[in-house]
């Protein structure tokens, strides 16, 4: 009797296993990828930053720029690469990161920057690849930008709007630019 027992509850386990495999393994995969390619294509396909016919990213990541008088990300601890992203993990006491700051500091008064309006430019984000900025620091990097390359400030800041994200629901999050977004835009701007 105790055996007949035994050899239900396995036949019970090995249904159940097969048909979570089924279940979760297949159809939900398979009806998550369809609603969402149904009603959110753009999102579910990456979100990709096309350019004059060319994939050149998604607006969720930030990238390496070769170009120089472009607006400028956050410092990526692995290189803006996606495979090893992530934080630097340095202590706020390390010594490290303080001659980071520091060299950053100096890389951006080079510029005509002040660190003190684009402090983001500091510090590599947890992910380091956020692709956001403050306001702000767009339009501190609007200034030197504009001198550089004398398409008229209030074009550029025109720019800066047009590609400025709200809080959801107007009381989530931060106001803030997508550097990614607002580089192919200038890039137009000035190709034109």
């Amino acid at each position: 009797m105790k055996s007949n027992e035994t050899s239900n509850q396995w036949e019970i386990a090995i249904r159940f296993f097969f048909l979570s495999i089924l279940v979760f393994g297949f159809l939900y995969p398979l009806s998550v990828t369809g609603i969402s390619q149904t009603l959110f294509p753009f999102q579910a396909n990456g979100s990709l930053v096309v350019s004059q016919g060319n994939t050149i990213g998604s607006e969720l990541l930030a990238q390496k720029f070769n170009t120089e008088n472009m607006f400028l990300y956050r410092p990526s601890a692995a290189n803006y690469n996606t495979i090893p992203s992530g934080a630097s993990n340095l202590s706020p006491s390390s010594s490290h990161l303080k001659t980071l700051v520091e060299t950053r500091k100096s890389e951006l008064r080079s510029l005509g920057l002040r660190p003190d309006r684009c402090p983001e430019l500091l510090y590599a984000s947890g992910s380091g690849l956020d692709p956001h900025i403050s306001v702000t620091c767009a339009r501190e990097q609007a200034e030197y930008l504009s001198q550089h390359s004398k398409v008229p400030l209030e074009v550029i800041h025109e720019l800066i709007d047009k590609n400025t994200e709200y809080p959801l629901f107007g009381m989530i999050g931060q106001k803030r630019v997508n550097v990614t977004k607002l580089n192919v835009s200038w890039k137009q701007l000035k190709d034109e």
